[in-house]
C-alpha cells in the first residue's frame, strides 16, 4: 500500500488537484495496482471491495444513529 500512500501525499500537496473525480480514479488506479502487485486474484479485489463497501454503510449508519438522522 505504500504506492496508495504515495499517490494520496502527492494529490494533496499538488496546488492544482483537479475534480474530484480524476482524483478518485487515480486513488482506485493506485489500490488496484497494489492489490494486483502481491498477488491477488480477481475474486480477492471483488471481496475486499465489498467488505469496503459494508464498512462504509456500517459508517454512515453509525453516524446517523448518533445524529438521530432515520435511514
Amino acid at each position: 500500500m505504500h504506492t496508495l500512500l504515495n499517490t494520496i501525499k502527492n494529490l494533496n500537496q499538488s496546488s492544482n488537484l483537479g475534480s474530484s473525480a480524476n482524483t478518485t480514479k487515480s486513488i482506485a488506479e493506485s489500490i488496484f495496482k497494489d492489490l494486483r502487485s502481491y498477488g491477488l486474484a480477481d475474486k480477492d479485489i471483488v471481496a475486499i471491495s465489498s467488505e469496503l463497501l459494508n464498512k462504509l454503510t456500517d459508517d454512515l449508519k453509525s453516524r446517523n444513529e448518533k445524529n438521530n438522522i432515520p435511514s
